[in-house]
């Protein structure tokens, strides 16, 4: 999955934090070069009682924050990746798997349990596409690691030469 990964220090709001974000995709429709800022979670967009739960920031606050200055993007990240499993409602927190998986435990299998296996997969996601993002999201949520789709323009700081 194409996700890139950005490991910040917020300082005295929370120390080293990790945030994934998509890589926007880009569609050319005639002279029209469409990009869409959700990329490979854009299947999420069908499954709207999961995607509610991926915070979707601005691209000022993003760039703000890589360039050190946190406080806006904490301030619309939301709640640790911890918590945000603890919002997830069935059937996502049910694995697919169950039936067939032979190490399947209904203790071990959950999202919010401390070691989520990899094979964990999403019931109630519809395609494939869906739950495979759905599957990365939660996923990393587990690894203790943010998510966020960031719309709208970045800057980036240059030398000015």
């Amino acid at each position: 999955m194409k996700l890139q990964r950005f490991s910040l220090d917020v300082g005295s709001l929370g120390g080293p934090i990790d945030i994934l974000r998509p890589l926007p995709s880009e569609k050319r429709e005639g002279d029209t070069l469409i990009v869409d800022s959700w990329g490979i979670l854009a299947p999420l967009r069908d499954v709207p009682g999961f995607a509610a739960l991926i915070p979707v920031v601005d691209g000022e606050s993003f760039s703000d924050a890589l360039h050190g200055r946190m406080r806006p993007l904490m301030e619309k990240i939301g709640p640790e990746p911890k918590y945000q499993l603890a919002r997830l409602r069935a059937p996502f927190t049910e694995c697919e798997r169950a039936a067939k998986c032979f190490m399947y435990d209904k203790r071990r299998c959950h999202p919010c349990r401390k070691k989520l296996p990899e094979c964990w997969w999403p019931r109630g996601g519809g395609d494939d596409a869906a739950q495979q993002a759905m599957a990365t999201v939660t996923l990393t949520w587990a690894e203790g690691r943010y998510i966020v789709i960031v719309e709208g323009a970045e800057f980036v700081v240059g030398s000015g030469k």
